[in-house]
């Protein structure tokens, strides 16, 4: 069983001029991200634009991400959508195609309490099988929190259960999810760029990131320094991450991602699904900055 650790990357799906899903540059995108060292590959999520691609979209995302990887990485592929009957048939799908397991993100919109987010995520394993699953905790775009005592439910009654990716710079919530099952001890991954050392330094298997696909040499680099016992070098690559964070708040995250790999040769068009618009001139400059730092460095 491959679990997620390290760096994880929350990756795009690259789209042609027209907005349909363009599988080559997805091949050419997981290629890049074997090559420069991420650890682990999750497609379809909030930065893969996952709730906005068709059930066959997604599907045929899931089938490239397993045969384009070939086991470099570990795979996992989000399956949540809108509609809980689609999202099983995502988990379905997925645990069929080779991936190595699945996360699920919670039900969106419509605010649920605890008892029904466990039986949410019980059907989830139940469908899942054998393979393994992930919860993945993103309140402030879903409007559901994954309550400490919910999750500790979750992962006592469902042994494929193995963690959670947490959206969140929550650290002692963070600690709390890994200490509270009683079964044993879960793993988190963390969904916030600038807290990597911090969520690793409180036990996390690992961080979950958009971006790293885009600067992998600083995002593994801080991941393996720190993994190495190097704490000056691990500080110096989380710094770089957190300088660039900053700066590149100034820009749409998804839509700028897509212009960065762009502007590297990775992927052919940087277009994205409305509601997201096109970026301004002086945008696609603080990108180019941006990118230039990161080339000299």
């Amino acid at each position: 069983m491959r679990k997620l650790k390290g760096i994880v990357c929350a990756n795009i799906t690259p789209m042609d001029a027209s907005g349909a899903v363009d599988f080559e540059s997805l091949k050419r995108l997981i290629n890049h991200m074997a090559d420069t060292g991420i650890h682990a590959v999750y497609p379809c999520g909030t930065n893969g634009e996952g709730i906005l691609l068709s059930m066959q979209e997604h599907h045929g995302v899931t089938d490239v991400v397993v045969e384009a990887n070939a086991g470099r990485m570990a795979a996992y592929i989000q399956c949540a959508c809108t509609g809980w009957e689609d999202t099983m048939e995502n988990v379905s799908y997925a645990c069929k195609s080779g991936a190595d397991g699945v996360g699920v993100m919670t039900p969106i919109f419509y605010k649920i309490d605890d008892e029904a987010m466990v039986e949410y995520y019980r059907q989830v394993c139940r469908t899942a099988g054998d393979k393994p699953v992930y919860l993945y905790n993103i309140a402030s775009h879903t409007n559901n929190d994954i309550s400490v005592k919910a999750f500790a439910q979750i992962v006592d009654e469902n042994p494929n259960v193995m963690g959670m990716k947490y959206s969140n710079k929550d650290i002692q919530r963070i600690q709390d999810y890994m200490r509270t099952p009683k079964t044993r001890k879960p793993d988190v991954l963390i969904g916030a760029d600038s807290y990597i050392l911090s969520a690793l330094a409180a036990g996390c298997a690992g961080e979950v990131s958009g971006p790293a696909c885009v600067f992998p040499k600083w995002y593994v680099g801080a991941y393996e320094s720190f993994m190495a016992g190097d704490m000056e070098k691990a500080l110096e690559y989380q710094n770089k991450v957190v300088a660039v964070t900053r700066t590149l708040k100034a820009v749409p995250a998804i839509p700028g991602i897509k212009a960065m790999l762009k502007l590297q040769g990775v992927i052919a068009h940087d277009t994205c699904r409305r509601p997201f618009r096109t970026l301004r001139a002086e945008e696609y400059k603080v990108l180019d900055a941006v990118l230039n730092t990161y080339a000299k460095d």
